[in-house]
Parts: structure tokens; sequence; C-alpha cells
């Protein structure tokens, strides 16, 4: 518990998407990765929040790989730049295809650039449904209170820690696609999406 509770600190220091379930590994492996060249440049929320997409030249090598993905992840990751509020955050992104929905994974980029500080934490993957047409970008959290409340009657079940009330999903990637496809269809688990305009 106390090395998930170190987990999670990172996680969230660096994470900073309200009410996201974490999870150790990523939830792609390389039978779902999908690249949309058309999603690079800039979104932008109504207020000055935005999300931008570029290309990535390479994927991360970061603790939470999987023998189940490969190098193809590095030809489609992209870079992604987030601004929430006044937090500027950056991601390495890979989008995977599960079902019929589509899913982006997030991982911190060089989430050791501030030196030795942050050398006893790990970072986590946190994820969100992805939904785009034209000039709109709609991204969907899960609502971490009903997750908590399925994971604690046992309707899923999926290794994981619940730290603090956060969920940090423990399970191996196919796992996670499993659940996934289970409730993307399912509205009631899901929060009030995001939506974006192209800007750029």
């Amino acid at each position: 518990m106390q090395k998930a509770k170190s987990i999670l600190a990172f996680g969230l220091l660096v994470v900073l998407l309200n009410s996201c379930v974490y999870s150790l590994f990523p939830i792609y492996t390389d039978d779902t990765l999908v690249y949309f060249p058309e999603l690079i440049g800039r979104w932008e929320m109504d207020d000055e929040d935005y999300i931008e997409f570029s290309n990535a030249s390479s994927g991360p090598s970061f603790f939470g790989s999987s023998s189940e993905s490969t190098d193809l992840s590095k030809n489609k990751a992209y870079s992604i730049e987030i601004m929430d509020g006044e937090e500027l955050m950056a991601f390495v992104g890979h989008i995977a295809k599960i079902g019929n929905d589509l899913f982006l994974d997030l991982y911190p980029d060089d989430p050791y650039s501030n030196g030795s500080t942050l050398s006893n934490v790990i970072p986590v993957h946190t994820f969100v449904k992805l939904k785009f047409s034209g000039k709109q970008l709609y991204l969907t959290s899960f609502d971490l209170e009903k997750l908590n409340k399925l994971f604690e009657s046992n309707l899923i079940r999926l290794r994981h820690e619940n730290v603090d009330g956060t969920i940090l999903i423990t399970a191996q990637p196919k796992e996670i696609q499993k659940f996934i496809d289970r409730y993307s269809d399912d509205e009631s688990v899901f929060e009030e999406t995001e939506k974006y305009k192209r800007a750029s």
C-alpha cells in the first residue's frame, strides 16, 4: 500500500485532471493502437483551456510498459500539451481503439526532468474517452465516485488499489481493455463531456 501511495502521489502531482482513474500499465497493445494525423494542432475550450497534439519522435521508456507493446507504440505516439486552468502539462499520448470506441492514454512526458526529488516515485497512466468529428473534439473521463462504488460492491473485478478514494489499476493492458469495453457505452459511469473546437 505504501508503494501505491508513492506512485499515486506523483501521479496526482503531474496529472492534474479531475476525477481521473490511474493505471500502472498503459491501456493499449499493438493490436489496438491507432493514429490520426488530423488530430495534430490545437483544440480549445470556451475559456483559455486547450489541448494540443503534435507528432512525437518516439514514445517514452517507462515503468509500466508492457511486453504486449513494442516499438510500434513509438510510431503512433503524440506529444500532448494540456492547459488546465493555470497548469500547463506535457504528456506522451497514445490512442487505443477498444471495441467501437477510442480512448486516449496519457503518460507524463519526461517525468524525472526535475531531478532527484522525484527519484523515489513512479508516474502513472490515465485515460479518457475520445471522439472527434471535423472541428469538434470530445474528451470524457470516468466518474471516479461511481467507479469506486462498483469496485466496492465487487461489480468490477479488476486488479487495483484504492488509495484514499482514488483508483490505481494494477491489471495488465488486456485486462484493462476488457473492463473498458464492458463499460464504454454505459453513460452512467462517465462524467460530463469536455468539448473542444479546433483552433489551429
